[in-house]
C-alpha cells in the first residue's frame, strides 16, 4: 500500500513539473497592446488583432532591446 501511495506521488509531481515547463516555455516574449495576442510566426512572434491580422505594435520584454 505504501508502495502505491508512493508511486502515485511521484506520477503527481511529475505532472506538476511538466505542466509548469510547458507553461514557461510557451510565453512569448513580447507584449501587445489593447486586445490584441501575441502569436508565434515563422519570423519570430506579432501582435495578432482580431480580424487575423498582424499589427507590428509588439514591444520585447527584454529591457536592453530598443524596439
Amino acid at each position: 500500500m505504501r508502495k502505491r501511495i508512493a508511486l502515485l506521488l511521484v506520477a503527481a509531481l511529475m505532472m506538476v513539473m511538466m505542466a509548469i515547463a510547458s507553461g514557461i516555455a510557451v510565453a512569448a516574449p513580447i507584449t501587445c497592446s489593447g486586445n490584441q495576442v501575441a502569436t508565434k510566426v515563422a519570423g519570430g512572434w506579432d501582435c495578432i488583432n482580431n480580424g487575423g491580422n498582424p499589427t507590428g505594435s509588439e514591444r520585447t520584454k527584454n529591457p536592453n532591446d530598443r524596439k
